[in-house]
């Protein structure tokens, strides 16, 4: 309740409360109808109560026809006049549906019930017709009284109403069978009846919709009793639905509520009509006191003679003496002589001329003397009586101080650092201060008379004059920028804001130009509006400024429906030759590039470095066959020996290519789908274009998609690991674990490693999420050595070239076996070759330290990269895992078996275990026993599976022998 009176407007609030309280009383009466009314008999005399209860209704519908059409020729309201029309319409049909109700007499034609609801219903719908009408127009505010045309106009919705309400009686007295049937004696009302009658529940809902929001804003009329009486009516209607009978309750019931609705709108009704002036008129005396209380300036009412009869200060230290003891005394009572004598001269100046302003007195107060100045105005009074004048007395004092700074101001001026120019109408100079000297050469004796024009270089644009002089003559300042030419000879530019200087009249008497030297400052926004969309370093257009361009040559080509190549070029190994030898060799290569680029290009084409080693070229009116030929030559342009001080430089390039429109229709798109292209060249081998096709969008959309979400990932627990056996060569022994990372997304399903790692990697995300899987692993590798594993058991961890090359592994490996309790011994950790040889000297040096701590190490993949075995030897790498390519076909492939022999050779020359990895057939085990190899790891043994899985497998398979069993020597 409280929450729906909050967005009620206050101005209804309190009004509120009686129609709230007749409404419940309404509805109490409804529910008593209802729970009682079917019992109850047909009302006796009800022709009776029908006459009285019409005849009450119809009177108050012409009450408010009488007090709406009388007032509107002293107060116009156009609503209220709409409402008094209609209303007088629902009363002439109501008179008529009382004479035709069954048992009156003829009303020109048979009377009947069926002829009484005819009439009811179009007085149903008019007034609320006119209810919904009034309610949803706007009210303006009350009107003056009317003219005569205004009056003739008020005619028109009158004589409306009555024709409509003349056709209504002509159709039902002599075309009655137009009419559909409302009522069938012994049955009752027929669907048409109670269509209709809900048809002006659902018109009168509207009203109710339109006046709630009439609540929640201020209004000039009574919403509140106006929405009474519409639901009043409303449940009136209700009861007008549910009679059987022409003579029951529920119909008696409806014409007393109709009543009681017609009680409540005549209400409002006089309330806006009657109380609402009265209201104007308090609200108007509100605001000429508002008026008087925000005027800032002492406020007196003297008589002829001077006395005091009000006194409003705003402030009292303001007054010589407190306002109640000025009242009645008179101004030479009050202020001394020479200040009340200036005070009486302006009371009988405004008796004389009605007014008098102007005058200014000093008057001593309590803070020092104050000057005031006086405006004086005969108040209008009634004939007979002794005239009244109003003083209004304003605190100037102030004005003195002014003085004082306008002499500073003078000086300030004339002193400025900026040029100050005076000039007449006619744009002769008439004052110019010493600025003027330095800036321009000319000294005031010279300027003094001249035209301003003596400055002019030629340079600034007549539109630039045009301008001034327009916005001048119309008394406005303007604000510009001229190139001026100095008395040597020199020129410059100076930012000028020239204004109209006004007279007390308001009328323009010089124009007053204000001047600073702006030369300085016009070189320097040049600089940088260059280094804004140009790059620093090639003078090449930058990305802001080669969009705009690329923009227009993509407006010109869908004009012309010609197509247009975008292509994007990114120089391969760029970043060793900053490497090597430095971004100042790398710098002067780039301009070289650039030059190079530019040299061959059209006019019409847009050539961009977006940075680093990055340019975009546009290339209009080229289709796909043109921007690969282009593409051919900027290669081997590019490809051709490049000589930088006495470095000569040869770099290859990667370039992708987009065509307008099939690949996009927008820079963004283009550039976008150039860049992909130019990616997949690279990725496939650099030095070499490629066109952007659908599939590397998919491509690229993909690894976007999985990107974000293994961002997630780890946070949502869909990461997991993986355990798979590694057994010795009997297959009898478990001697170890490799922990594999498996990701299961929600919606994306099982995703593969071979997939992600890499996306992994590229993000960064490879750190945490290696972190997570090696304390993972660990710590589930030390559960393991509680619950009676083998002692010599380890659990094999990758490690990407990502985390091998952090600088913080070493410690995060000693955080995690101290943390975990694990001996350093039962963790290995697999490298690829291409981690291993990777900075082989900065590589070996980790691996000592990981080897003090006693961890073990081993290259996976072995066979597949390019190992030193000088290197491999200094890395003190404890085992070697042989690719599943050379175990695959190693039982029929006599190849595979001398590579698998020949590393089985090496690793044990080199006192390095072996273990072979994908083994799935025991011909393939068969055949590394018979080699040599120590261990083996592959689905023959087990998948990768969770760490209760491996558990239950491994102590199914009893492969779990005790702690203290050995790793078996490696057979040489």
């Amino acid at each position: 309740m409280r929450l729906g009176l909050k967005r009620v407007h206050p101005q209804h609030r309190e009004s509120l409360g009686q129609p709230l309280a007749v409404l419940v009383l309404l509805l109490a009466g409804v529910l008593l109808t209802v729970q009682f009314g079917a019992a109850l008999p047909s009302v006796d005399s009800y022709l009776v109560w029908h006459m009285l209860l019409e005849t009450t209704a119809i009177a108050v519908a012409v009450l408010v026809f009488a007090v709406g059409w009388n007032t509107h020729s002293l107060h116009p309201q156009r609503n209220i006049l709409l409402l008094a029309c209609g209303f007088l319409g629902v009363a002439i049909l109501d008179f008529s549906h009382m004479l035709s109700y069954l048992g009156m007499p003829d009303y020109v034609t048979p009377s009947g019930v069926e002829k009484a609801i005819h009439f009811w219903l179009v007085a149903r719908y008019l007034a609320a017709g006119a209810l919904l009408l009034v309610a949803w127009l706007p009210w303006s505010a009350l009107g003056v009284a009317q003219d005569r045309r205004s009056a003739r106009r008020r005619w028109l919705p009158l004589l409306g109403v009555l024709s409509g309400v003349a056709v209504v009686h002509w159709v039902f007295l002599v075309h009655p069978q137009w009419v559909p049937a409302t009522f069938v004696p012994g049955q009752g009302l027929t669907a048409f009846k109670l269509g209709a009658e809900y048809g002006v529940i659902v018109v009168h809902l509207l009203t109710v919709g339109v006046l709630f929001g009439r609540l929640r804003q201020a209004g000039d009329f009574n919403v509140s009793l106006l929405l009474g009486a519409v639901l009043a009516m409303i449940l009136s209607e209700g009861f007008f639905t549910l009679y059987a009978s022409a003579t029951d309750v529920f119909n008696l019931m409806g014409h007393v509520y109709k009543v009681l609705a017609y009680l409540l709108l005549y209400r409002a009704v006089f309330v806006e009509m009657i109380a609402a002036p009265y209201r104007a008129l308090s609200e108007a005396r509100q605001h000429a006191q508002a008026i008087v209380e925000a005027i800032p300036d002492l406020l007196f009412e003297f008589d002829r003679d001077g006395r005091y009869l009000q006194v409003r200060a705003p402030r009292s230290e303001q007054l010589s003496a407190a306002a109640d003891q000025l009242l009645g005394r008179t101004l030479h009572e009050v202020l001394p002589v020479e200040s009340a004598q200036i005070c009486m001269a302006a009371l009988q100046e405004a008796l004389a001329h009605g007014y008098s302003v102007g005058r200014q007195v000093q008057i001593p107060l309590a803070d020092g003397n104050h000057w005031f100045e006086l405006s004086v105005s005969l108040m209008r009074q009634a004939q007979h009586q002794e005239p009244r004048l109003v003083m209004l007395s304003r605190d100037i004092t102030a004005r003195t101080r002014d003085q004082a700074t306008l002499r500073k101001l003078s000086q300030a001026v004339e002193q400025s650092a900026s040029t100050i120019v005076i000039t007449d109408l006619d744009a002769r100079i008439e004052y110019a201060n010493q600025a003027f000297t330095r800036a321009t050469g000319y000294s005031l004796e010279e300027a003094i008379g001249q035209n301003p024009k003596l400055l002019h270089s030629g340079k600034t644009p007549q539109a630039t004059y045009e301008d001034m002089w327009q916005q001048l003559t119309r008394g406005e300042a303007w604000r510009g920028e001229f190139v001026n030419r100095r008395k040597d000879g020199s020129e410059y530019t100076e930012a000028v804001l020239i204004s109209p200087v006004f007279d007390d009249a308001g009328l323009p008497t010089h124009y007053l130009a204000i001047k600073e030297d702006i030369t300085q400052r016009k070189l320097d926004e040049q600089r940088i509006e260059r280094l804004a969309h140009f790059d620093a370093l090639t003078d090449l257009p930058n990305r802001k400024l080669f969009a705009s361009r690329c923009e227009q040559a993509l407006s010109l080509s869908e004009r012309s429906h010609q197509p247009l190549a975008v292509l994007y070029l990114d120089l391969d190994h760029f970043k060793h030759i900053n490497d090597s030898l430095g971004y100042r060799v790398g710098d002067a290569f780039l301009v070289e590039v650039a030059q190079r680029l530019k040299s061959v290009l059209r006019d019409e084409d847009t050539l961009s470095r977006q940075g680093g080693d990055e340019f975009v070229l546009v290339l209009p009116y080229t289709d796909a066959k043109g921007a690969a030929h282009v593409a051919e030559r900027l290669k081997n342009l590019l490809a051709s020996p490049c000589q930088v001080e006495e470095h000569g430089l040869v770099v290859t390039t990667s370039i992708g290519i987009a065509v307008f429109p099939e690949d996009g229709r927008d820079f963004e798109s283009l550039s976008q789908r150039a860049d992909i292209a130019m990616h997949r060249a690279k990725q496939e081998g650099r030095n070499g274009y490629r066109f952007f096709t659908s599939e590397m969008q998919r491509q690229s959309a993909r690894i976007l998609q999985l990107e974000s979400a293994l961002r997630q990932a780890q946070a949502n627990r869909e990461l997991h690991l993986c355990f798979q056996p590694q057994v010795s060569i009997d297959g009898q022994r478990l001697v170890g674990a490799e922990a594999l990372l498996r990701w299961t997304h929600p919606q994306l399903g099982v995703i593969s490693p071979a997939e992600f790692i890499p996306i992994a990697e590229g993000s960064g995300l490879i750190l945490p999420i290696g972190e997570w899987v090696l304390r993972s692993a660990v710590r589930q590798m030390k559960a393991w050595l509680d619950q009676d594993y083998p002692s010599e058991m380890t659990i094999a961890v990758n490690l990407s070239l990502v985390q091998f090359r952090h600088p913080g592994l070493v410690e995060l490996v000693v955080d995690v076996l101290q943390e975990s309790g694990l001996p350093a011994h039962c963790l290995e950790l697999e490298l690829t070759e291409s981690v291993a040889m990777h900075d082989p000297a900065a590589a070996i040096a980790v691996v000592r330290r990981l080897h003090a701590l006693g961890v073990r190490l081993s290259v996976d993949d072995f066979g597949t990269g390019y190992s030193s075995l000088s290197y491999l030897k200094q890395f003190q790498v404890h085992k070697l895992k042989i690719d599943q390519s050379f175990i695959r076909q190693i039982s029929e492939d006599g190849h595979d078996q001398s590579i698998v022999r020949a590393i089985l050779g090496m690793a044990c020359s080199l006192g390095m275990l072996t273990i072979a990895e994908g083994v799935e057939t025991s011909a393939q085990l068969a055949e590394l026993e018979r080699l040599g190899c120590a261990e083996v790891q592959g689905y023959l043994f087990g998948k990768p599976m969770a760490a209760a899985e491996f558990d239950a497998r491994v102590r199914q398979q009893q492969l779990v022998t005790g702690r203290h069993a050995q790793r078996a020597a490696t057979t040489c």
